[in-house]
């Protein structure tokens, strides 16, 4: 089975606030990007993004940080950026 794409997330994230918010956060929504998930529960793979519902909008230090940082400390952080973020997505009609 394909990962899931949406190109309307992806666009929709670019100058959203960021979600993530974490110790490196620089709150400077130029430069917020949908942030897949690395995971393979996510639909992460050698090669292969996650699915697109499966991320939140991080600014680029955040992005880093989650990319970088020991997963157990990002864990609780990312899972609150994917709600917050399936939220906004839901509510401005993103996805349905």
């Amino acid at each position: 089975m394909a990962n899931y794409r949406n190109k309307k997330i992806i666009k929709f994230a670019r100058g959203q606030v960021c979600q993530f918010q974490g110790p490196t956060c620089s709150y400077n929504n130029d430069t917020v990007v949908f942030c897949h998930l690395d995971e393979m529960f996510a639909g992460k793979g050698t090669g292969i993004k996650s699915h697109d519902f499966a991320g939140f909008f991080g600014c680029h230090n955040c992005h880093t940080y989650y990319h970088n940082a020991i997963p157990k400390i990002t864990d609780w952080l990312a899972l609150r950026a994917v709600v917050r973020t399936l939220a906004i997505l839901f509510n401005e009609g993103v996805i349905k």
